[in-house]
């Protein structure tokens, strides 16, 4: 029971504290601002209004919007979700409330707090009371799982399962998956963050006139500045947009795009004032259309051979006596590439549906993308570069086993080819020795003999078996001797 309530505790403390950080830290900010414009401008003090103006801004960064009798303003600004995101998953760790009753007690904490801000602040929310709070609640509960999910007992048992039931080529194939999507749509925000400084660079000028015509002094424009950032992840997702050729839009009254920079009657926000113009040269517009690709493809490239990926090698093939095991070294990284682009796919839509919001009721009513065209814009080309790069390996697979095909056919030719070359030789090697021994042997046999000298009868000498009768030797026998085969001689 101790061990209960002290999760009980853990949770409510998670729940305030993160509200407590988090709202006194913007509450003086926007004193700090509202405190400057006030004594730079001349007019009536607004930091009467801080109060009001933090629990609204509170209830705004978790996707509740708000209206004022001027401006609806329902575009979420994701730099303070992602910041308060992150600040309750910091304290529910370090506080060790990552048990189920930590869970229920901080989340009813955290709606009690929202339920208190909405029906305390004076300006008119957009959303319904349920709707409120069902943002606010899920804010909590991702901040929650990020920090309870990593060390849970439970999911350590969910990998173990997975592991028996898997094989590990499978689950690196996954992982791959999962990996590859993160990176792509990582670089493609960084890419819009390039694209955003780039315009604030070269419109820097558009924004200081703004400042010029709102009357705006030094510390208010620093101030305000610094607020807006807040929406700089919105903004980089309408760079994305921009830059792969889908555009934005600012309602009814300005449109965005690589070819279109139009704009009539914009409202007088000094953040308004770095948006681009049309894009003139036809080379900036081709590389900026096919940047989605070659980033999938590069990447594509890596995850297929770098070791950390699948560590494949189109040169294996030529070792490989099991042609399945080959094609199985294909298949994983199709199957992951598949994945990838999917999760891409789902992640961007569901980052550009978060982006957008309104100014206003009427021709401000929508800013931001067309959250399928941008989807689009983004998805093909992610899969056409990934669907490249795993060609590319296919194609360098084919060419090495071909090679490596000719070559067995062509060396088995080659030694039969040579050892009929050596047959050949040796016989006519052969067939030169036995005619030299020959013509050796005839030479001996036909050479004169010189007679002998004696008193005794000579008879005709007998050839000897080992002698061969050639035809030569024939023709000796028939010539006259030089002695008589009979007869006495004096000595």
């Amino acid at each position: 029971m101790k061990a209960v309530i002290r999760q009980w505790v853990r949770g409510a403390l998670a729940a305030l504290a993160s509200m407590a950080i988090y709202a006194i830290a913007l509450g003086c900010y926007v004193a700090l601002m509202l405190l400057v414009i006030s004594m730079e401008e001349g007019g009536e003090n607004l930091t009467t209004g801080t109060t009001g103006l933090t629990k609204a801004v509170v209830l705004l960064s978790e996707g509740s919007g708000f209206a004022t009798d001027s401006v609806t303003l329902t575009i979420t600004p994701l730099l303070l979700t992602v910041l308060l995101v992150w600040l309750i998953a910091t304290l529910v760790a370090r506080l060790k409330a990552t048990g189920p009753h930590a869970f229920v007690i901080g989340l009813l904490v955290w709606l009690a707090l929202n339920e208190w801000f909405r029906s305390s602040v004076h300006l008119s929310l957009v959303d319904d009371q349920w709707l409120t709070l069902l943002k606010a609640g899920t804010v909590f509960v991702l901040g929650f799982l990020c920090a309870a999910v990593p060390g849970s007992d439970k999911l350590k048992d969910l990998m173990v399962w997975i592991r028996k039931q898997s094989s590990v080529k499978v689950r690196h194939c996954l992982k791959t998956g999962a990996a590859v999507a993160a990176i792509i749509l990582g670089l493609y925000l960084l890419i819009g963050l390039i694209t955003v400084i780039v315009w604030t660079v070269r419109n820097q000028t558009a924004v200081v006139s703004v400042f010029k015509m709102s009357g705006m002094e030094t510390g208010s424009r620093i101030l305000t500045t610094l607020a807006m950032l807040i929406w700089l992840p919105n903004l980089m997702l309408w760079a994305v947009s921009w830059l792969f050729g889908s555009g934005f839009a600012i309602g009814d009254v300005a449109s965005f795009t690589l070819w279109v920079g139009q704009s009539k009657d914009l409202p007088a926000v000094p953040a308004f004032g770095i948006l681009p113009e049309a894009v003139s040269s036809e080379l900036w517009r081709t590389i900026a259309l096919n940047t989605p690709f070659a980033v999938a493809t590069l990447v594509g490239l890596l995850a297929l051979f770098l070791p950390a990926g699948f560590r494949y090698r189109p040169t294996n093939v030529r070792g490989d006596s099991d042609r399945r095991a080959m094609v199985l070294d294909l298949a994983y990284p199709a199957g992951a590439f598949c994945l990838s682009a999917g999760l891409v796919s789902l992640g961007s839509t569901m980052l550009f549906a978060l982006s957008n919001g309104s100014l206003g009721q009427h021709r401000l009513a929508h800013v931001g993308v067309s959250v399928m065209a941008s989807t689009r814009a983004v998805g093909h080309p992610t899969a056409l570069g990934l669907a490249t790069a795993w060609l590319v390996a296919l194609i360098g697979t084919a060419l090495v086993f071909s090679v490596g095909w000719i070559a067995e056919r062509l060396r088995p030719s080659r030694t039969s080819d040579a050892k009929t070359v050596g047959r050949a030789g040796d016989g006519e090697t052969a067939a030169k020795s036995a005619t030299d021994e020959k013509r050796k042997r005839t030479k001996q046999d036909g050479a004169p003999r010189k007679p002998r000298r004696s008193i005794h009868v000579q008879s005709q000498p007998k050839p000897s078996k080992s002698q061969s009768t050639t035809k030569e030797e024939q023709d000796d026998k028939h010539e006259p001797a030089d002695t008589s085969s009979t007869g006495f001689r004096l000595s």
